[in-house]
């Protein structure tokens, strides 16, 4: 197959609206698909190229899903989205739930005078481990506004959350200033409250560090496929 015919192929996933990281999958899909529709049928890539793109219609074919997003979008899309979308949640939760659950070990099992300091120290971390990382990786980052005009992932709408998290810090650190050695305390109302909103806490920040890595993975994969097959927005 031809650079130019995988071009032609590359710029009709484009338009419709796969993302980089997608388009890199689909597009070998499809260049295998074609190779074996015209060895077994002799036909030419022109229609070879045509009876792929009728197998893929249901996947491929566009429209808008009722959402706030005016975007179209596809099967394809949307069951990929899902996935993902999954597999950060999973993830998510798991690391939630033991970071929880050390909190309250810890709680329990150590002075209150040093738990306080502990707690106040590991949840800091955790709220500026983000922000390492996006300082650390800031060239991958960017990526999205030098490729101004393709969508490289679904991820990349998610990793930008961390910027909320100072409004949150002032509030978190006069909390564990005020708390009382009871305040995890589920017998009262007040005690699980705190539970949930720690537990939902540790949720959203793991669900954040997970979409970065997630995204870091990603755009380091197509990263060379980007150089090789776009130009840079101007």
């Amino acid at each position: 197959m031809t650079t130019e015919q995988k071009r032609e192929i590359r710029t009709f996933l484009l338009n419709k609206n796969l993302p980089i990281d997608i388009i890199m999958e689909v597009e070998d899909h499809f260049v295998s698909q074609i190779n074996e529709i015209q060895s077994e049928k002799a036909l030419s890539f022109d229609d070879a190229f045509n009876v792929a793109i009728i197998s893929w219609y249901d996947d491929l074919r566009l429209f808008r899903d009722g959402s706030w997003s005016t975007e179209k979008t596809s099967l394809l899309i949307k069951k990929s989205s899902r996935q993902k979308l999954f597999s950060i949640l999973k993830k998510s939760a798991v690391i939630a739930v033991i970071s929880y659950f050390l909190v309250v070990l810890c709680y329990f099992f150590i002075p209150f005078s040093v738990f306080r300091i502990s707690l106040g120290v590991f949840v800091g971390l955790v709220m500026v481990f983000p922000l390492i990382i996006y300082i650390k990786e800031k060239k991958y980052f960017d990526l999205p506004k030098k490729y101004k005009n393709i969508r490289l992932s679904a991820h990349q709408n998610l990793v930008s959350v961390f910027f909320i998290l100072p409004m949150s810090s002032g509030w978190f650190f006069r909390f564990v200033l005020e708390i009382n050695d009871g305040f995890l305390d589920p017998n009262h109302m007040k005690g699980i409250v705190v539970n949930a909103l720690f537990l939902f806490f540790f949720f959203f920040e793991a669900a954040i560090i997970v979409s970065q890595q997630k995204y870091l993975e990603m755009i380091k994969k197509i990263t060379p496929y980007l150089e090789e097959n776009f130009k840079i927005s101007n």
